[in-house]
């Protein structure tokens, strides 16, 4: 039973590790595609004649284009958000359900709240403890980028630049294609990152935020899971904070929360000290009408009934759990 646990949670981080990638992929070809737009603007006039006036009328256009471009990846990551949360928590079902078959349907239900519960507190800004929302994010992003656009300009300007070198370190700054001319710190020293940067630790740090809160929900009623395991990377990115915490098992209501991306890549596993034989006998024991006040707490806690299995014949038992505890 262990192993298929091993597999089950491997198939999910394989399935997490593909979102993320797909999501890094997707947002620099939306980036790519506005710089695009902005190369083709800015060859629509000779770069020898070309104005300050037409540079901020390009601004402004990249302004729109960029608003645009955060409603489509708001989507894009709350759907991101969404496939990586009902990834772990179908890990779970398949898991609990593997142990006890007669109670499949109740796990269902189960994790279905688990996942209402974890995309609520993930996209209203409850996991955060500040209530700000994955689309005021994004906004943030976008005056983050705008001013900065407006600041390649009026810096440049103010600097002596000609329009023509300004143009084009707004290009470099705009393109994701330009990352070693911008690594050379030359277009502008106020900001620290390329324009895709923001959208990229957004969309990862959620993802994987998503990830740590679905585990932590669904471990938080959980009898048998006490305390889960901070696993850090082994690469040279690790800071001293997750190398000390590598290893550590947690309480679940005092699992810290993991570091923004590129920095947050830890991973969490639940504890199971108990032997999964001797669950899957106190779980079917359960099913089949036995008492068990542990049991009723855990599916009280989530509001499920219990369902079960017998003689091969389907039957649905709304039994609420304090008629269990009868």
């Amino acid at each position: 039973m262990y192993r298929e646990w091993v597999i089950q949670l491997n198939n999910f981080f394989r399935q997490k590790n593909k979102t993320e990638k797909l999501m890094t992929r997707e947002i620099k070809k939306a980036y790519k595609r506005v710089a695009n737009n902005l190369i083709k603007r800015l060859a629509l006039v000779n770069p020898d004649t070309m104005t300050y006036d037409y540079l901020r009328q390009t601004a402004k256009y990249l302004e729109k284009e960029y608003k645009k471009l955060n409603k489509r990846l708001n989507k894009d990551i709350e759907k991101a958000i969404v496939n990586t949360v009902e990834g772990y928590t179908q890990s779970q079902v398949e898991f609990y359900s593997d142990l006890c078959k007669p109670l499949s349907s109740s796990f269902e239900d189960m994790f279905s709240k688990v996942n209402k519960q974890v995309l609520d507190n993930v996209t209203t800004g409850k996991m955060y403890g500040d209530n700000i929302k994955l689309s005021d994010r994004l906004w943030s992003n976008h005056n983050k980028t705008v001013k900065t656009i407006n600041d390649i300009l009026t810096d440049g300007f103010i600097s002596g630049k000609n329009s023509k070198d300004i143009a084009k370190d707004l290009e470099v700054y705009c393109n994701p294609d330009y990352l070693k001319e911008y690594e050379k710190f030359t277009i502008h020293p106020k900001s620290k990152n390329k324009v895709e940067f923001n959208s990229y630790r957004l969309a990862n740090t959620y993802i994987n935020h998503a990830y740590q809160e679905a585990t932590r929900q669904s471990a938080k009623h959980n009898p048998y899971v006490e305390k889960v395991e901070w696993l850090s990377g082994t690469d040279d990115n690790v800071c001293d904070l997750c190398k000390e915490r590598n290893g550590k098992r947690f309480k679940v209501e005092d699992i810290p929360l993991d570091h923004p991306w590129p920095l947050g890549r830890c991973t969490l596993l639940p504890v199971i000290e108990e032997n999964l034989e001797d669950i899957a006998k106190e779980l079917k024991d359960w099913a089949n009408g036995g008492k068990n006040e542990k049991l009723d707490k855990w599916f009280e806690a989530w509001e499920v009934k219990r369902w079960y299995q017998h003689t091969g014949i389907e039957k649905v038992l709304v039994i609420m759990l304090e008629e269990c505890k009868e």
